[in-house]
C-alpha cells in the first residue's frame, strides 16, 4: 500500500492571515485553483485508489477538484483536520498570532505536547486523531495494492507524520517545509509506514 500526502491550494484565509482551522468558509483562491488542478495532473498517473480530506473548506474543496479530476471517490476524514485554535479561531491580529506561535513553540522547540490552545487542541490530541485515522486505512487497504492520497494542512501533517514516520528524526519531520499541494509520499510495508519521497527530495528506504 502507498499513501501520499498533500497540503492544500492556497486559500483566502491564508492570504487574509486569518486563523481558520474550523468550518470558517474561507476558499480557495484563483491560484490556489489552479494549484489543485495542477497537482491533478501530476497524480494522474499514480494509480490513485481513492482521495480522503480534512473537512476544513481549503482542504475539502482542493480534494473536490481532484476527485472530480481523477474520477475517485471522497471520503472526509477528521483525522486530517488543521489543529482546532480554540478562542483563536477566526482571529487575524498580532496578538493573535503571538499566541499562536507560542504555542507551536512549546510543540516543536520545546516538545511540551500536552500544551494545548485555549478552548481547542494539543498536540496530542491531533497526533492521536490522525493515528487513529492512519490506523482505520491500514486495516482495509494494508494488503492490497492501494494507492491512497490524504489531503490535509501543513500543521496537522508535521504532527501527525512525525509519529507515523517513526524511522525519522522528530526535528526532521516538524521542521521539513511542506509548500501548498506538496507531495508526500509512503510505503507501507512489514508493520509500519515509510516515507520515500518529500516534496520531490527521494529519501534513502532505510532510514
Amino acid at each position: 500500500m502507498i499513501v501520499y500526502f498533500t497540503r492544500h491550494g492556497e486559500s483566502l484565509a491564508n492570504t487574509g492571515h486569518i486563523i481558520s482551522n474550523r468550518s470558517l468558509v474561507h476558499p480557495l483562491t484563483p491560484s490556489g485553483r489552479l494549484q489543485a488542478t495542477s497537482l491533478a495532473r501530476r497524480l494522474s498517473s499514480a494509480g490513485l485508489t481513492a482521495v480522503y480530506t480534512s473537512p476544513v473548506p481549503r482542504a475539502y474543496e482542493t480534494a473536490s477538484i481532484l476527485s472530480r479530476a481523477l474520477n475517485l471517490p471522497l471520503q472526509s476524514a477528521d483525522g486530517l483536520r488543521e489543529f482546532d485554535c480554540g478562542t483563536l479561531e477566526g482571529r487575524s491580529g498580532p496578538f493573535a498570532w503571538w499566541r499562536f506561535s507560542r504555542i507551536l513553540h512549546h510543540w516543536f522547540t520545546q516538545k511540551k505536547l500536552d500544551k494545548r490552545f485555549r478552548g481547542g487542541e494539543s498536540f496530542l490530541d491531533v497526533q492521536a486523531r490522525f493515528v487513529n485515522l492512519m490506523e482505520t486505512i491500514v486495516s482495509q487497504y494494508a494488503h492490497s495494492d492501494a494507492r491512497i492520497l490524504c489531503v490535509a494542512h501543513a500543521g496537522v501533517l508535521h504532527i501527525g507524520l512525525s509519529r507515523l514516520f517513526s524511522r525519522l528524526p522528530f526535528e526532521q519531520v516538524t521542521t521539513w517545509h511542506i509548500p501548498y499541494t506538496a507531495i508526500i509520499e509512503s510505503v507501507y510495508e512489514n508493520g509500519s509506514f515509510v516515507c520515500t519521497r518529500w516534496d520531490g527530495i527521494t529519501l534513502p528506504v532505510e532510514q
